[in-house]
């Protein structure tokens, strides 16, 4: 995933040349790619990178900020804004879109056999870091809540995804619940 998006086949379609750039980009940098940056890495007109983001926003590939269309603010897992994950290779600086997003990074970084994780609880603010590889999932007894149910995930996903939390236990999910006046959700 980090080698450089202009040596993407031309023969692939315009949106999927554009998707790429945009999964390129937060590899190498940890940051979304601009649309001066896309135009360039995909060799497209502005215009239709913006036509392209548009198109891949429509399909769930990325999310658009609702503000500022040319700005991309997810591509999971990948996230332009902080959700309460932030993920440290040996040499970038990701934010993670959620407790699901976060430990999928090892996954899609070939130069990243594995990268630190660090959250905190939402309820208590107990630092929580550990490393996340490929071969297992990381050892701990934090508990995962998903307060928005899967099938609902995209009517607001950059909520969704920031209230996909890890928490030091059942009881840190309960106290945060009765902080936020939410009701209980998913939790794994």
């Amino acid at each position: 995933m980090t080698e450089n998006a202009s040596t993407t086949p031309m023969n692939l379609d315009d949106t999927e040349r554009v998707r790429l750039a945009v999964y390129h980009g937060f590899a190498r940098t940890g940051r979304a790619p601009g649309v001066a940056e896309l135009a360039a890495l995909t060799v497209l007109a502005p215009d239709q990178v913006r036509q392209e983001l548009r198109a891949l926003h429509a399909s769930h590939d990325v999310v658009l900020d609702p503000q500022d269309h040319d700005r991309v603010v997810m591509a999971h897992p990948f996230a332009a804004v902080p959700l309460g994950f932030s993920l440290m290779g040996a040499h970038t600086l990701w934010w993670g879109g959620c407790a699901w997003d976060s430990f999928a990074l090892p996954h899609l970084l070939r130069d990243e056999p594995d990268v630190l994780v660090a959250t905190r609880c939402p309820a208590c603010d107990t630092p929580h870091a550990c490393v996340v590889g490929r071969e297992e999932p990381p050892k701990g007894d934090q508990v995962a809540h998903f307060l928005t149910p899967m099938s609902r995930a995209w009517d607001d996903v950059v909520r969704t995804c920031g209230n996909q939390r890890l928490f030091c236990s059942t009881d840190c999910v309960d106290t945060w619940l009765r902080q936020t006046g939410q009701e209980r959700g998913y939790r794994d």
